[in-house]
């Protein structure tokens, strides 16, 4: 019998108006840091429910809105400062996943005391300090809300690197598909994707176990036909995507993520395809790579999409794109020689049941442009 084992210490709470029924679940503290972007927050509802929660509360707040697109050691920092001056004891994270990660940065920064020179070699250890976070998604693809990763842009190394323990699970999550109705198709696309990857990536994975692979399935059942649908320019179920988000995010806290991602962190890098695109760019290729190695399980994936080949996703992503005129611009080869020579000095690859070549993943790269 396949081993399980499933570590979620998060408590969930889905659908319409859960902020302020739930209220009482964000008071971790005296006094929140509210993070978020400079937009977003504010355009989905979320951080005028969360600010009416707290103050209902009696609870005191400061805000945080610098946060943006693959947040850096810097904006870290400089959220962690806020923190330091006003005496927050607690984050609230309202966003999609940069929000999020960094939040979880500047909750271990905090209260660990880990200076900026050593931020990215240092790794959260069991006995650090992390101030409690809640996370309030208003996108539906980083699953950060039921994570224990925060994914910081290391400007120095030129890519992005996982900032991970158990300590940067939130402690609360609280998702509402209302918030996503702001949201651009653009950015709809792009994160669901990145829901896709997170689910398919997971279960390809060497720590993939039956529950996980379950919640794999399950997720890639309920993203796909909103993606169907967003093609074909019909109504899409926002919260159903979110609801997809949070079960593939489930997926990669057990069994993490890997050759995907590793291989879009410089197309969004060099690039700069927001990180979903860069995903959904490279999913079929990788999914043909994996047919060869894992027919079984390629074909439950395939199964669950609605798809027979991986050909078939492909010409969805191109529809997506070209529909709703997602940009990705073609790599040169010389480019690709070195994006394929970075993936494959990541720790993540090495999750994977089969390890490509650097001929492999040059393929995979070419097949997605």
């Amino acid at each position: 019998m396949n081993r399980v084992h499933f570590y979620l210490p998060t408590d969930v709470y889905e659908g319409k108006g859960c902020v302020s029924q739930h209220a009482e679940a964000l008071v971790l503290g005296r006094k929140a840091l509210v993070v978020t972007g400079k937009i977003g927050a504010k355009a989905s509802g979320a951080l005028a429910d969360v600010q009416q929660a707290l103050e209902a509360r009696r609870v005191a707040w400061a805000h945080f809105d610098g946060v943006g697109e693959n947040p850096d050691d810097e904006q870290v920092y400089a959220g962690a400062a806020v923190a330091q001056a006003e005496g927050c004891d607690f984050v609230v994270a309202i966003g999609g996943g940069s929000a999020m990660d960094a939040a979880k940065a500047i909750a271990w920064v905090v209260d660990s005391q880990i200076d900026r020179g050593d931020f990215f070699a240092e790794k959260p250890q069991p006995d650090d300090a992390v101030l409690p976070i809640v996370a309030v998604p208003i996108t539906c693809g980083t699953g950060s809300e039921v994570t224990p990763y925060a994914i910081i842009t290391d400007h120095h190394a030129r890519t992005k690197v996982n900032v991970s323990g158990r300590q940067l699970f939130p402690r609360v999550a609280l998702l509402d598909g209302r918030y996503l109705d702001s949201l651009p198709a653009q950015v709809v696309c792009d994160t669901a994707l990145d829901a896709l990857s997170h689910a398919i990536e997971g279960a390809y994975s060497l720590r993939s176990d039956a529950l996980s692979l379950a919640l794999a399935v399950e997720s890639i059942g309920v993203v796909m036909p909103e993606l169907v649908r967003l093609a074909h320019g019909t109504f899409v179920n926002r919260a159903r995507l979110l609801h997809g988000s949070l079960l593939a995010g489930m997926v990669i806290a057990q069994a993490g993520t890997g050759l995907v991602h590793a291989m879009g962190y410089p197309l969004t890098y060099y690039k700069h395809l927001p990180h979903g695109r860069a995903n959904g760019v490279l999913l079929a290729g990788y999914l043909e790579f994996m047919e060869h190695s894992c027919p079984e399980r390629t074909a439950l994936l395939l199964k669950a999409m609605g798809l027979q080949v991986p050909e078939e996703f492909q010409a969805l992503v191109d529809m997506l794109f070209d529909r709703l005129g997602c940009a990705r611009e073609v790599p040169t080869e010389e480019e690709l020689v070195r994006f394929t020579r970075e993936p494959l000095r990541l720790e993540v690859v090495k999750r994977y049941r089969t390890m490509p070549s650097p001929e492999e993943v040059m393929d995979i790269y070419r097949y997605g442009f």
